[in-house]
């Protein structure tokens, strides 16, 4: 686990946030550094949920699906995993599953580490 780049990458997705017209530079940067994350430590359950809050971010909802599956199949219990995938699955994938994502979601602990993929429920 590569806490540095994680860490770094969230400062970024931040930054997006409060700088939209850095929105895409920096959420490519965070996407490259998770993916470095990732090439270090492949069954990083945490890169991979923080991955997938940038995929989606980015629109690249199929990609941040297969991402967070992938982290839940490793085990992963952090509350953001299972929210961010329910973003994911609505835009692309049945409402069904996108609402099975969330309820998964609910009681669950989200991890400091970790944060949610942007989700506007009207207009997902």
């Amino acid at each position: 686990m590569n806490l540095d780049l994680i860490a770094a990458s969230r400062s970024l997705v931040e930054e997006a946030w409060k700088k939209p017209d850095e929105w895409e530079a920096n959420l490519a940067s965070a996407e490259a550094m998770l993916s470095k994350a990732l090439r270090e430590v492949p069954d990083d359950v945490l890169a991979l949920t923080c991955l997938g809050a940038v995929l989606s971010d980015q629109g690249k909802y199929e990609k941040a699906a297969a991402v967070l599956v992938r982290a839940i199949e490793l085990g992963s219990t952090d509350r953001n995993t299972y929210f961010n995938l329910g973003v994911a699955k609505m835009n692309c994938a049945t409402r069904a599953k996108a609402m099975a994502a969330f309820r998964d979601a609910e009681g669950r602990q989200a991890s400091p580490l970790s944060w949610e993929a942007y989700f506007d429920p009207q207009a997902h």
